[in-house]
């Protein structure tokens, strides 16, 4: 079942078979090939539950999707308002929007900082 799910995340990313186990390589210091990944794709072999920790974080999404749970980006968007929010009522679109791009600006200033030391 986490071989369609990873097939369908690397598909989305736009990566192929090698982009994918190089960036995992690279990344998390995995020692991966594209004969591997295409393993795993199949269900050939399923990935040990560490590497599948480092794919869950690659693609931004929690082991339990990768096993064929609920998409946890969904989920992640309600518990950040109301922990955010707690006791605001509802929140509105743009409340969100807000909150989105001051994250954005908080990356992007954080990346320049890095890119000067």
């Amino acid at each position: 079942m986490s071989g369609d799910i990873i097939r369908a995340l690397r598909k989305k990313a736009g990566m192929t078979q090698t982009e994918l186990s190089e960036k995992l390589n690279r990344e998390f210091g995995l020692k991966t090939d594209r004969v591997m990944i295409s393993k795993w794709e199949t269900g050939f072999q399923t990935p040990v539950v560490s590497t599948l920790s480092c794919i869950a974080e690659l693609f931004g999404v929690s082991l339990d999707y990768l096993n064929g749970g609920n998409n946890n980006e969904t989920d992640n968007i309600e518990a950040a308002k109301v922990a955010l929010f707690s006791g605001a009522g509802e929140v509105t679109d743009e409340m969100w929007q807000e909150v989105v791009n001051f994250a954005k600006y908080i990356q992007a200033r954080e990346a320049a900082k890095n890119e000067n030391n």
